[in-house]
């Protein structure tokens, strides 16, 4: 058993002392180090802030204002040059070539724009800039701009969209063509984000700054940071929501790369377009910080009269707790108790509660050995100087032997591992100051299997000499025992779920091969479709890149193929198509790759073929087509375009791109023949 702490005799009442109650010297404390700087300080930096704000949020609108105008102004000197080349001759005559031929003209002098597209009222391109004259044609990118111009005949600026020709964003001043007092056909004059990314670069804005320009409808037409990723693409919507409520004003916000900013915007009463301008917030808050330097010596000054007034307090605080710290080591220790001595009050009052309480922990102390034995807990005591142990009559009961040294723990109650792991520990805890845990299985006198768990923690002296090292024991058997259970079954669990996940990962494999094969095959005709086309085409190209293998491909269009449909059903054209698929694949090699390209369009790759051998094939393709017997129709025939992959293309889609255009002058021919590029 640990001696008990030894009650210490009743004192004496010392002497009267005139003492400083603690909280009015907290109160002098906190008056003295807080209040002149917080008063200082916060009059000064709302000062500052406030002003430093509000001029950086005016600067912003005055340059997104300054902006916007610019923006305006390159919008209406494209409105203008359109409204130029819609009242051209060659429109009134309709000479498209002479127009095609003035309108580069006009771009290349003017330096405004990239193309110029006349569209017919149904929004079918009829001239582009960027095409020779006579090359097929989309229809307009956006067709609701087409749709505003036909209906109020006035000019429309489009907001950003996805050019037909281009595949990339762009946007269009689209101007009507009149001609006998309606609107005959709208002329359309292109432009890029990067006509606007400039007005941006004019400015030189600094990397903490982020500058954008947006269209009518919140899109990002141009962006001084991400361009690449973000041209195209809304703004926040909150972002949006501002800028359309108000021309102009200032507001916090969050960019789309996440970063908190305070952003400034203008929008033009005219276009409809804006600019925003955002600073990050931990620029902003540096740029004042830089501001607020002299305050920051102020503060200094205010807070060195403060601390001097807290120390000559300070002083008298320290003594009194000084005098309680020695108190509190005679009550840990069990050693002679020292008078009380110090300026405050409350440390008096402290003083004389330590006094009782070593009393009453005195008397306590063997109510808790009793405690301990019932609850399989008890403590422990290790002397160095000695090398002795003294353990409480719990521990005693618990292990059933008496523990006098640790060297008889070794091969009774620890066996040899588990020994060598509790020595090391404890070793550790005599050259260090850190405390230690740990659970360990140990075993009875009569042989019986407990769980323990060891708890010790060196105390050392003012000078860091080791005075002992002190513990306790805690019978943990019934919960290792519980853990042991539950980790038994969550092992059996854990195989369960196991076969389980197995048995789906299964099914999900067979699915997905189910779902990669129907991606790359045409339901209807169950060829192979334009995706896996694409990817055959590839591989085909660059294995002649790279072998000089030569391949070819023949374009096969249905002739007439609207008109069965629009005789017969649709039901009976796709039997059509199920037929001639069956017809492609007789008649093609076994080598030949046959798919369905599109619609009525189908595509067969002839790998290791020459253009000659691809002419032989295509007309006995189109042979077999036309004496085939087709179910409700009859005779169908086919346009079969040649074309042989050649070693100067560019992609694989130039020798599609031939086909394609062979198999259209088989059509303007006749139909029902074979024509090479």
């Amino acid at each position: 058993m640990p001696a008990t702490p030894p009650i210490p005799p009743a004192t004496a009442a010392p002497a009267a002392v005139r003492r400083w109650r603690i909280g009015s010297v907290l109160l002098w404390l906190v008056l003295a180090c807080l209040v002149p700087g917080m008063l200082g300080t916060g009059a000064m930096f709302a000062l500052q802030l406030r002003e430093g704000r509000a001029q950086l949020e005016h600067d912003m609108i005055t340059t997104a204002r300054a902006l916007v105008r610019a923006v305006d102004n390159q919008l209406l000197v494209a409105r203008a040059s359109a409204l130029s080349l819609a009242a051209s001759e060659h429109l009134a005559t309709g000479d498209l070539t002479a127009f095609h031929t003035h309108a580069r003209e006009v771009l290349a002098a003017t330096g405004v724009g990239l193309n110029v597209v006349l569209s017919d009222v149904n929004g079918q391109q009829l001239l582009n800039t960027l095409k020779s004259p006579g090359e097929a044609l989309p229809r307009h990118g956006n067709p609701s701009s087409v749709e505003q111009v036909l209906t109020t005949g006035k000019v429309a600026i489009s907001p950003l969209y996805t050019g037909g020709v281009l595949g990339k964003p762009v946007l269009s001043i689209d101007v009507p063509v009149w001609r006998q007092g309606q609107v005959h056909q709208i002329l359309s004059l292109g432009l890029l984000p990067a006509d606007f990314a400039s007005i941006l670069a004019a400015q030189r804005f600094p990397t903490e700054q982020l500058a954008a320009i947006f269209d009518s409808t919140g899109t990002i037409a141009a962006r001084t940071i991400g361009a690449e990723t973000y041209v195209g693409q809304k703004g926040t919507p909150e972002y949006i929501a501002r800028i359309l409520a108000s021309p102009e004003g200032v507001m916090k916000t969050t960019t789309r790369e996440g970063v908190p900013t305070v952003s400034a915007w203008s929008r033009s009463a005219a276009t409809g377009w804006s600019v925003g301008i955002g600073i990050t917030q931990a620029a902003l808050e540096h740029a004042l910080q830089r501001k607020l330097g002299a305050l920051a010596l102020v503060m200094l000054a205010l807070l060195g009269l403060g601390l001097l007034l807290a120390w000559m307090a300070a002083n008298r605080i320290a003594d009194s707790l000084r005098a309680l710290r020695q108190q509190a080591l005679a009550l840990r220790e069990g050693t002679a108790w020292p008078q009380h001595a110090g300026h405050l009050h409350e440390s008096a009052e402290v003083s004389d509660v330590l006094h009782q309480t070593a009393r009453q922990l005195a008397a306590r102390a063997a109510e808790l050995d009793e405690t301990h034995r019932l609850a399989g807990f008890g403590v422990w005591r290790y002397q160095p100087a000695s090398a002795t142990v003294v353990v409480s009559a719990s521990v005693r009961e618990m292990l059933g032997r008496d523990v006098s040294a640790f060297r008889e723990l070794r091969g009774t109650v620890f066996d040899a591992s588990t020994w060598a792991d509790i020595k090391a520990t404890h070793l550790a805890a005599l050259n260090g100051s850190t405390s230690y845990e740990m659970e360990v299985p140990a075993r009875r006198s009569d042989g019986h299997m407990l769980w323990l768990q060891l708890i010790g923690e060196p105390v050392r002296d003012a000078l860091g000499q080791l005075v002992e090292v002190r513990g306790s024991v805690l019978n943990i058997t019934p919960r290792k025992e519980a853990e042991l259970a539950l980790e038994h079954a969550r092992l059996v669990h854990v195989h369960h779920l196991e076969e389980a996940v197995a048995s789906r990962t299964a099914s999900l494999t067979t699915a997905n091969e189910a779902l990669q094969r129907l991606s790359h095959t045409d339901v209807l005709t169950q060829l192979n479709n334009r995706l896996s086309t694409n990817e055959r085409l590839r591989q085909e190209f660059l294995r002649m890149k790279r072998h000089g293998q030569p391949y070819a491909v023949l374009f096969i269009d249905i002739d007439r193929f609207k008109r069965i449909n629009d005789t017969y059903g649709h039901e009976t054209g796709d039997e059509v198509l199920r037929q001639l698929a069956c017809v492609l694949q007789g008649a093609a090699r076994v080598t030949d790759f046959v798919a369905r390209y599109g619609g009525e369009e189908f595509l067969v790759l002839l790998p290791d073929t020459t253009q000659a051998g691809a002419l032989t094939l295509g007309e006995k393709i189109r042979q077999a087509v036309a004496t085939q017997a087709f179910p409700v129709v009859g005779e169908v025939t086919v346009s079969v375009g040649v074309s042989e992959a050649r070693g100067t293309d560019k992609n694989e889609e130039e020798a599609v791109h031939r086909a394609d255009k062979a198999l259209y002058r088989a059509k303007s021919e006749g139909r029902n023949r074979v024509c090479c590029d």
